[in-house]
């Protein structure tokens, strides 16, 4: 996990780095040589959506994410560890149906379609969907994993 970690948190970085030049290359086109950049509006529209989903798993892998524990923190050890499983499972279902199956949908459906200032396939903008659903799904079978692993150790220390 700390190889796709690297990878995640450089790409994210560069994708920042690019999105910042973008934008002070619009700012300086449109207000310094009053001939505004016709391309770097739809980039930094695309970054963002990029950064965002690979952002995303990247900081549930970190365990960044947002969580609200009201309920949780009455439960025992043991039920701690089983209500993160079946909240690992649950958004494994999640990432299956909606970001795999659902995005290699739309992507396929995006054939054909060339973006407007770039002239880019669309598909190289929609295929983040997917993506971003596998590197989730990694991130919760690690989770699960892990899961596991401290609920028999406390099976055992019982």
């Amino acid at each position: 996990m700390k190889i796709l970690d690297k990878f995640l948190s450089s790409v994210i970085a560069v994708l920042v780095a690019l999105m910042v030049l973008g934008c002070c290359w619009q700012v300086i086109t449109r207000f310094i040589l009053n001939d505004p950049s016709s391309w770097t509006e739809e980039f930094l529209r695309y970054a963002l959506i990029w950064l965002t989903m690979l952002g995303a798993p990247y900081a549930y892998g970190q365990g960044s994410h947002l969580a609200i524990n009201v309920l949780t923190a009455r439960f025992s050890p043991k039920g701690k560890v089983i209500d993160k499983i079946f909240i690992e499972i649950v958004i494994m279902i999640l990432c299956v149906t909606v970001f795999i199956i659902g995005g290699i949908m739309v992507t396929a459906n995006s054939a054909g379609q060339i973006s407007a200032s770039l002239q880019l396939p669309m598909q190289i903008y929609y295929v983040c969907i997917p993506i971003s659903g596998v590197l989730t799904l990694f991130y919760c079978i690690n989770n699960i994993v892990n899961d596991i692993k401290e609920f028999k150790e406390l099976k055992e220390g019982k």
